[in-house]
């Protein structure tokens, strides 16, 4: 396998939840237009404009000469951990001899992920407003009674909340009916492969505007979708359109099992989830899987054997052409919710209870990542306590159930004396 190529400037469109184009969902790097100043924007351009700029044919170029791109530092960085990332090189050959020597590739993206804005119904702890309007309406809240603690996290940024500009802010660049319009005539006319991300998009008219609209041009069939959800809404205007589907895939985004689910993915609950499952279940016929995907974090990681093992147990036993599990999703960003920041003899318990079971290599490479050093002592000592301050200061203003220090309370204790150690 190529250590840079990827196919995804060549078959795959990408639109972030602020209506930017890129590469890809793992990319961090907005595409700029050809004068370098302005980025391609759903709500000025086509995806046409960006497909063969100046950018995507450098990037392109660069690929197929096998030199490292800045947009792609993420997978590369994964990769050098030992851990699988998204990049592919399925169809390479092809993609090299289809290309122009400026880089121009002729051909249409029969891939796409399109991240519906940002309107969600939760407030997940590793989230950020960029990802969920009620994610920054909260910590906007927090700030009006505490302006210190807002201006803290300001600062902070990378490290606990992700922070993007303004607070509470609704990402709907959809509602533009101009790019809607060709963006819905895009996928119809040439994407197979479809994934769909919000915020929550079931939430989102313009989700279903676009199964209707696929449906009425008789091309919903030749569609492979999947949509990443976190079951706490379901519509029975899917039962019309599933089945209708080549493929359809839900990526369920559970966390847990009951309490610590709703802890992360607060304010979830656990019965509607469960009760949402068994909504997809009834649809699954011939055509549809359900994949379980949590998001690996500090708050979680413990707990990873028993999301597995409830899951197979939920799935009747096995994992099958139905029902799947994927590991990919570690969080990285906020830092506080990376397992990496953990003192390290937590990790190392950690990491010897999750060994006693085998799933597969990328299970493997979180224990193997839990137990090396990633960080500077001063670096840890500063994760350590934003992660108290943050999570202290969210549980206190929620009034939740059960804060942090009580669903993990050896994490805890462990927190408490790498601190006072040193």
């Amino acid at each position: 396998m190529s250590k840079v190529f990827c196919d995804k400037p060549f078959n795959h469109n990408y639109i972030h939840p602020n209506g930017k184009m890129r590469l890809c969902c793992t990319t961090v790097q907005d595409l700029p237009t050809d004068n370098n100043y302005n980025l391609f924007d759903a709500n000025k351009h086509s995806i046409n404009d960006y497909w063969n700029s100046n950018r995507m044919k450098e990037i392109r170029r660069k690929m197929i000469a096998g030199e490292k791109i800045r947009d792609c530092e993420r997978c590369y960085k994964q990769e050098e951990q030992g851990a699988e990332s998204l990049r592919s090189t399925q169809g390479m050959n092809k993609y090299i001899v289809g290309t122009l020597p400026d880089g121009t590739y002729q051909e249409s993206a029969n891939s796409m992920q399109i991240q519906l804005g940002n309107i969600c119904n939760l407030k997940c702890k590793m989230c950020s407003q960029m990802y969920s309007h009620m994610h920054g309406m909260e910590t906007k809240e927090i700030g009006e009674q505490d302006p210190k603690w807002l201006h803290w996290v300001k600062e902070q940024g990378a490290n606990v909340n992700n922070w993007t500009n303004e607070l509470g802010i609704k990402q709907e660049w959809y509602k533009n009916k101009e790019f809607k319009l060709k963006m819905f005539e895009h996928i119809s006319k040439n994407i197979t492969q479809l994934n769909v991300i919000g915020g929550e998009p079931t939430l989102i008219p313009e989700f279903y505007e676009l199964f209707e609209y696929c449906d009425q041009q008789g091309t919903l069939g030749s569609k492979n979708v999947t949509i990443v959800t976190n079951l706490t809404n379901t519509n029975p205007r899917l039962t019309k359109w599933l089945p209708k589907l080549k493929e359809w895939t839900i990526w369920a985004s559970v966390d847990g099992v009951g309490e610590r689910t709703e802890y992360i993915r607060y304010p979830s609950n656990w019965n509607k989830i469960l009760e949402s499952l068994e909504f997809y279940r009834k649809l699954l016929g011939d055509n549809g899987k359900i994949t379980l995907s949590p998001a690996i974090q500090l708050l979680n990681i413990d707990q990873l054997d028993d999301i597995a093992k409830w899951w197979l147990d939920w799935c009747g036993g096995e994992l099958n052409d139905r029902y799947g599990f994927t590991w990919l999703a570690t969080v990285w960003y906020p830092l506080i919710c990376n397992p990496s920041m953990a003192p390290r003899e937590w990790r190392l318990n950690v990491a010897d209870k999750l060994s006693k079971y085998t799933f597969d290599q990328n299970y493997q490479n979180i224990i193997k990542e839990l137990r090396r050093d990633q960080h500077t002592p001063e670096k840890y000592m500063e994760l350590q306590k934003a992660f108290i301050k943050y999570n202290d200061k969210q549980d206190q203003f929620r009034n939740v159930k059960k804060t942090w220090r009580e669903l993990l309370p050896d994490l805890d204790t462990a927190l408490q004396r790498s601190i006072n150690k040193n």
